[in-house]
């Protein structure tokens, strides 16, 4: 009986899936079944609609989880449907790990103490999966126990174990019997109709997308990708207008313009190589740091002596092949150099040595005079450009949901916002409503003094905001006023049409959906924000959200995240996602192609209200 003690003592979770303790355990629509020891269990999630999940309770030695360096916890899934980890206090608190797997991969997580209490991670890239989290922390000092959750679209089975809490950092891991990604970037252990064998096949392959592309189609569009048919005052520029109730884009020659772009049409998206070599079958040559399959791939295409130009040229002709008229954010800066496509800029704009969770400190000299200089070098080059739509000035900030007004109160280092909030705190009183006002204080001097700039460097172009995920406080959404377009990423089937009217109201600008995607978990990939059953599906849709999003009178575009998946093993943060309309060889989906084009060609009748959307919803399983 002395080995079982050094252990527990070891770690207060040895044993948590042993017969006594799954006694203990509840769960709903999963199947339970011991793993041949008292460190794992087999947990088989069937397909549904509705979430799956097991609670197991923890030990009371195991209790105080502020005692130790390391969580960590081993798993394999037959799925690379995501699953979520949840701790549970006995005061009711959740702290909940989103978790990656990688397909019939055994890998070790391994989750640092300042992750746990004081950290934020986000999402985060492992050896042999990622996890995420973006959730506030909790007091873990009375953990009482630990659920794991899944809403698969397939039957999953699930291996965990063993858990652990280590009083020393702890690595993450992955144990492999071979590698797992072949030479051209794709999962090495599955097969799937159009996948790669061989240069020659992939050669074959792009000359027929050549050819398919050859064959010009017609969407009605004017050069600037407007609705010809339709005409109004043209001003040089992009601006918005409402016209018989109904929000437009009008584009430089005063075509009505209902924007429908792709994210990230950018030629390299590496994923990390150091440290995991060990899962690819063969590296490009110079490969380093990191590893890039599609640059490497495109290369091959392209060629490396003029290589983006090549590059850029067909990534032009395929999106005017396929009916989009707009170079969505975060795009390769080629793009927007002799530009054959409109396009929208991210810009960073307005920038303090002194920040909260990415909140400038909005009222000092130093932040004013930032905007205007920052501003005038990002701005001012595109003045007279004819194909910029306008300006992105920010991506899914956290700042409004972790706890801001408090932040900058107990700050120890004095600034000029600090002043202001006690100031505004002392004349009104520190109370609810009071704080609502100051907020929308704080967050429009931060809008109105980077609007101020840009107006300064570009009067020429749109201010399209900052593109929020999925909403923000009301006293926040009111300061997005003085941005000419509200701007908003919605990871949903459809874009809400009562969340739509909420911001309209608060806002009375007209809205662009910045990102939104679908993927399915398929050719060793996780299936992205939104998944559905398959890759016609996935065309499926699509084209049900843009349309959908068209017939709203207050959307004037929707922006698709993104040109192409993301590597098979994952991008910077971990991200592996099959969301893309061309895969890590450079191969277009047809069924993302097919559906695209003939939502491109009904899109602006739908917004003007003389056809309906489509009604055909995609299948999740």
């Amino acid at each position: 009986m002395v080995l079982p003690l050094i252990l527990c003592l070891l770690n207060p979770l040895a044993g948590l899936f042993g017969p006594e303790n799954l006694k203990r355990a509840h769960s709903a629509g999963v199947a339970v079944a011991a793993a041949g020891s008292a460190d794992a269990v087999e947990l088989r999630f069937p397909a549904a609609d509705q979430a799956a999940w097991f609670t197991i309770p923890v030990p009371e030695a195991a209790r105080d989880w502020t005692r130790f360096e390391t969580f960590t916890f081993e798993f394999q899934s037959d799925s690379t449907i995501r699953w979520d980890l949840q701790i549970r206090t006995r005061k009711g608190e959740t702290f909940s790990y989103r978790v990656q797997p990688y397909q019939n991969v055994r890998a070790r997580a391994a989750v640092a103490r300042s992750f746990l209490t004081s950290e934020f991670m986000n999402n985060r890239q492992f050896t042999g999966h990622w996890l995420s989290n973006w959730s506030n922390h909790i007091d873990l000092t009375q953990v009482e126990s630990l659920t794991v959750r899944m809403t698969p679209n397939r039957d999953v089975t699930l291996r965990l174990g063993p858990m652990a809490l280590v009083e020393t950092a702890t690595p993450d891991a992955v144990f492999l019997d071979q590698p797992v990604v072949d030479r051209f970037g794709q999962w090495a252990p599955l097969e799937w109709p159009g996948k790669v064998h061989s240069l020659e096949e992939l050669r074959s392959a792009w000359k027929k997308e050549d050819a398919e592309l050859a064959q010009k189609r017609d969407f009605g569009f004017c050069p600037y990708g407007g609705w010809r048919e339709s005409r109004r005052k043209g001003t040089g520029f992009f601006r918005v207008a409402q016209i018989d109730g109904r929000w437009w884009f009008i584009d430089p020659d005063g075509h009505l313009f209902f924007s429908a772009g792709v994210d990230c049409v950018r030629h390299r998206d590496p994923s990390r190589a150091r440290g995991r070599q060990a899962l690819f079958e063969k590296l490009p040559d110079g490969t380093g740091e990191t590893v890039d399959f599609y640059q490497a791939n495109t290369t091959l295409r392209y060629g490396s002596t003029d290589y983006v130009a090549g590059w850029k040229a067909k990534a032009e002709e395929r999106l005017r092949a396929w009916g989009f008229n707009t170079i969505a954010n975060w795009s390769d800066p080629a793009m927007y150099e002799n530009p054959k496509l409109p396009f929208v800029a991210n810009v960073s704009v307005g920038r303090s040595a002194k920040s909260w969770q990415g909140f400038p400190d909005a009222f000092s000299e130093e932040y004013v005079k930032s905007a205007e200089a920052m501003a005038a070098e990002q701005c001012g080059k595109f003045r007279a450009e004819r194909y910029l739509i306008g300006y992105f000035i920010g991506n899914e900030p956290r700042w409004p949901g972790r706890n801001l007004i408090d932040r900058i109160l107990s700050d120890t280092e004095a600034s000029a916002t600090q002043a202001v909030v006690r100031e505004f705190l002392k004349a009104g009183g520190d109370n609810p409503t009071v704080r609502e006002k100051l907020l929308e204080t704080l967050s429009r001097r931060y809008f109105q003094t980077v609007v101020n700039a840009i107006r300064k460097a570009d009067p020429n172009h749109l201010v399209l905001g900052i593109r929020w995920a999925g909403s923000a406080p009301e006293p926040v959404l009111r300061a997005n006023d003085v941005f000419d377009v509200f701007s908003i990423n919605i990871y949903r089937f459809e874009p809400p049409r009562d969340q739509i009217q909420r911001v309209y109201a608060l806002t009375r600008r007209p809205v662009v959906i910045g990102e939104f995607h679908f993927g399915a978990p398929e050719r060793g990939y996780a299936p992205s924000l939104v998944m559905v059953k398959d890759q016609t599906e996935r065309g499926v849709a699509y084209q049900y959200y843009v349309e959908r999003a068209a017939a709203q009178p207050e959307i004037v575009g929707a922006h698709y995240f993104q040109l192409c998946d993301q590597p098979v093993t994952g991008r910077y943060d971990g991200e592996n996602y099959n969301l893309g309309f061309v895969n890590q060889a450079d191969l277009p989906y047809p069924e993302m192609v097919s559906f695209a084009r003939e939502t491109h060609r009904r899109m602006v009748p739908v917004h003007a209200g003389s056809t309906a959307p489509a009604d055909r919803m995609a299948k999740v399983r």
